[in-house]
């Protein structure tokens, strides 16, 4: 809020030119103040000048449709019925002037976009011929906050690799554990190692319970996701080349940041240099003098070399990056280090996990669990979750925090213990508990029916509601393990 007079009092990394500006506009008080006050404490000279002269960055923004936007604009549409409210909600979302700041072309461009979304959900089994979420959309649309990670586990699931690994794997149960803990941290809540110095390796690292670089992805599951991948690339392949063919025109001669046209004007012994190269439909001119052609790679190849016109961002882009095939730096395996020895001091030493946010990643990694966890047993109608409410879903931290706030208002507003009369309380009618142990029997599984989603599951999918059943209780044991040590942490 504003204020007289902004201290900066010490240095810091985070203090840049933005956070500086952002800050400073908040001295001076409307209505009270002529003038604002900035003082600087401990901070060089020399950096307090280059922060009042700095230029501010620009401001880059971020393509606006995302694939799982699209999904949940569909299940408004099929919820509601295609109600005259939500027709008219989307048509104001999509009309938008914000999303159109490129003029038409880029209007052209978001429409096209939006159309091989919906073939991408299509080819995904997430949307039917009709427009309708089915199998896994409620899971990966709730999920929409780990965009493009969510894509990544559907992609697991709908393989059948969770099916296998819990049905045939045939692995002991805390085997079974750490596999399934190594395979939802490459998936979410991703950070990359920051320091990967042989030195640190000797000194930290192998002095730590923190194993610190995570293990590769088995097998089978990154098989499943290069797969995936691969398909990922031939639609937005197709994407841009129809894009090209239909809106883009104009020959490619200026460069894509300067804009000068090559060889300047009527230079024709570079024009020709440039008419030499290989013909491109969907990668850029420039790119294509190295003998470069049409194709490409990976996502990033394709969205770095994309020609000049289409607007490609890699975010949006549903794919998950491998590593060390796609990534370049080993990624941090605080998620699982945390599983294994369940201690805070070696995610700050070893890991470089900031003390600060070891809280809200592991909260949020507890929030992905109870999602996945909910929408499994939303999708199989088990009768023991049939009141589950994906609203009220949170975090075992978040939980810890609204039963403590709970507890506190009741012993507020308890009455005298004068006034408490004893009540007779039918006994509730006991609901069939989940299984604890992985070898129990699952009674009563072949009685299940299946949902009307889980008829549409047969297409496209390899999966059946027993190996369903035990992907939910192991992901249920997984988030037992989990939360028993987040809250013997943070209780």
């Amino acid at each position: 809020m504003p204020c007289t007079t902004v201290v900066f009092s010490g240095d810091s990394v985070f203090l840049t030119a933005l956070n500086f500006r952002q800050a400073a506009g908040r001295a001076g008080r409307r209505g009270f103040d002529l003038l604002g006050n900035v003082v600087f404490q401990g901070v060089s000279m020399a950096k307090a000048c280059r922060l009042l002269s700095s230029r501010l960055p620009d401001l880059n923004g971020h393509f606006p449709i995302t694939t799982t936007l699209v999904l949940r604009l569909f299940a408004l549409l099929h919820e509601s019925k295609t109600s005259k409210y939500a027709v008219q909600a989307i048509n104001s979302l999509l009309s938008q002037p914000r999303l159109y700041l490129g003029g038409a072309s880029f209007k052209s461009q978001v429409l096209h976009h939006l159309r091989f979304s919906i073939e991408y959900l299509r080819k995904q089994y997430l949307l039917g011929s009709n427009g309708e979420p089915i199998n896994f959309a409620n899971c990966v649309s709730h999920l929409y906050y780990t965009e493009n990670s969510s894509f990544a586990f559907h992609a697991l699931l709908r393989g059948g690799y969770f099916q296998d690994l819990c049905v045939n794997g045939g692995l002991p149960h805390e085997e079974l554990m750490r596999t399934l803990m190594i395979v939802m941290a490459h998936l979410f809540c991703r950070q990359k190692c920051r320091n990967v110095q042989q030195e640190f390796i000797e000194s930290v690292i192998q002095t730590s319970p923190s194993i610190v670089f995570l293990p590769p992805m088995p097998e089978k599951a990154a098989a499943i996701l290069r797969e995936h991948n691969n398909e990922t690339l031939a639609t937005y392949c197709t994407y841009v080349e129809t894009f090209a063919d239909q809106h883009i025109h104009d020959e490619e001669r200026s460069l894509p940041l300067t804009r000068i046209n090559v060889g300047g004007n009527g230079n024709e012994e570079a024009a020709a240099a440039l008419d030499a190269a290989p013909a491109t439909k969907s990668r850029s001119a420039f790119v294509a003098l190295s003998g470069s052609g049409d194709d490409f790679k990976s996502i990033a190849d394709l969205c770095n070399t994309v020609r000049t016109g289409v607007f490609l961002e890699q975010a949006v882009v549903p794919h998950m990056e491998l590593y060390p095939e796609e990534g370049r730096t080993p990624l941090n395996a605080y998620i699982y280090d945390f599983f294994k020895h369940g201690a805070l001091e070696p995610l700050e030493a070893a890991n470089g996990i900031r003390k600060s946010e070891v809280w809200f990643l592991l909260n949020d990694f507890s929030l992905i669990l109870a999602t996945i966890i909910t929408s499994l047993a939303n999708f199989l109608h088990l009768k023991e979750t049939q009141e589950l409410d994906m609203l009220n879903i949170v975090g075992s931290g978040d939980a810890l925090e609204i039963n403590a706030d709970e507890k506190l208002a009741d012993e507020l507003e308890a009455p005298p213990m004068a006034q408490i009369q004893p009540k007779q309380t039918a006994s509730a009618p006991k609901k069939k508990a989940v299984a604890e142990s992985w070898d129990d029997e699952d009674d009563g599984e072949n009685a299940r029916s299946s949902s009307g989603d889980g008829n549409n599951a047969s297409k496209g999918t390899e999966m059946d509601e027993i190996g369903l059943l035990k992907v939910y209780s192991a992901f249920v044991q997984l988030k037992a393990g989990f939360d028993e040590k987040f809250k013997a942490i943070f209780a």
